[in-house]
């Protein structure tokens, strides 16, 4: 390994290891990372681990997706309610409560939710960074209220057990959008599914709303911050302040994804209205070239973003 990219690893080592502010020096009040990957039969899986101490509550949501229909579990509530939320190591599951954990590298919970479509879920996930993760890190947090690290490929592996059917996962590619900072406010964000090859058309897009931002949010007005990354013949950066249209997203210069298809489960998340959705997507370039970027997930939180993905 040379000088620099040991370098680079030390200073930036939540962009090549997975990384959380739940504890130590780094801690910030509210974390969130949200993970998409393939089950072995098919199956796509998403899981959100939540950890809302500016609320001083907890959240859980587990989705699987197959032939059109989303499964779901949405299990939230005070942290008292909660076992003690881990960060160093895995305790035995599981517990007498439902329980949340998050560290290096790894990410678990436990929960029993009666009379939901998931009713019973459990999973311990090990992480291998593959793509290193994108974002500003915590130095976002000196103009925003929330930022992100987003890690567009990695390998999972570990065990998952929905409604007592317990899978094993041995290096399956996933991604992962780690959301950090004061509090979450509104957002929406698109995500493609990762790809089996690394080179193929992908996009991630994230939008904030003026509530994120600390200073100028009247000069945004009524408009969004939308940006992004892209991977095969979809640009690898882009930034722009807009308006979002119903099945559009600007991404500047003319250029747009657009969105169709839309399998989508309207919920709330700590008292917002919020949508999460399977969709096909297609990147429109500022000339009118398309590109398929094939499937997406879609996770819009707040009233004025949930119309938009709506089918």
């Amino acid at each position: 390994m040379s000088v620099v990219t040991n370098l680079l690893e030390t200073i930036f080592a939540n962009r090549y290891n997975f990384l959380a502010p739940d504890a130590g020096e780094h801690y910030l009040p509210y974390t969130c990372s949200f993970h998409w990957f393939y089950l072995p039969d098919g199956r796509l899986i998403g899981v959100d681990v939540v950890r809302s101490d500016d609320m001083n509550r907890r959240a859980l949501r587990v989705f699987a997706y197959s032939n059109d229909n989303i499964l779901s579990m949405i299990l939230e509530g005070p942290s008292s309610d909660w076992a003690p939320f881990a960060t160093e190591k895995v305790p035995a599951m599981p517990q007498a409560k439902p329980f949340l954990g998050r560290g290096e590298n790894w990410l678990a919970a436990s929960a029993i939710a009666a009379g939901q479509p998931i009713h019973s879920a459990s999973f311990l996930l090990n992480f291998k960074v593959v793509v290193p993760g994108k974002g500003t890190g915590e130095c976002g947090l000196l103009l925003a209220h929330m930022n992100a690290m987003d890690y567009l490929r990695m390998e999972i592996s570990g065990w998952i057990n929905l409604n007592g059917e317990q899978i094993q996962l041995d290096r399956v590619v996933g991604y992962a959008s780690m959301h950090f900072g004061d509090f979450l406010p509104n957002y929406a964000g698109v995500a493609s599914v990762p790809p089996s090859k690394p080179t193929s058309a992908g996009i991630l897009v994230n939008v904030t709303d003026s509530d994120d931002i600390k200073f100028g949010a009247t000069i945004i007005g009524d408009k969004s911050v939308v940006y992004g990354y892209g991977s095969g013949t979809v640009p690898g950066l882009f930034v722009t302040v807009d308006k979002l249209q119903k099945g559009k997203i600007p991404l500047g210069g003319g250029a747009r994804l657009e969105v169709s298809n839309v399998s989508s489960f309207p919920h709330y998340l700590l008292d917002r209205p919020t949508t999460t959705a399977v969709a096909d997507a297609k990147y429109i370039s500022s000339e009118g070239a398309t590109v398929d970027v094939g499937q997406v997930i879609l996770d819009f939180r707040g009233a004025e973003y949930v119309g938009l993905v709506a089918p």
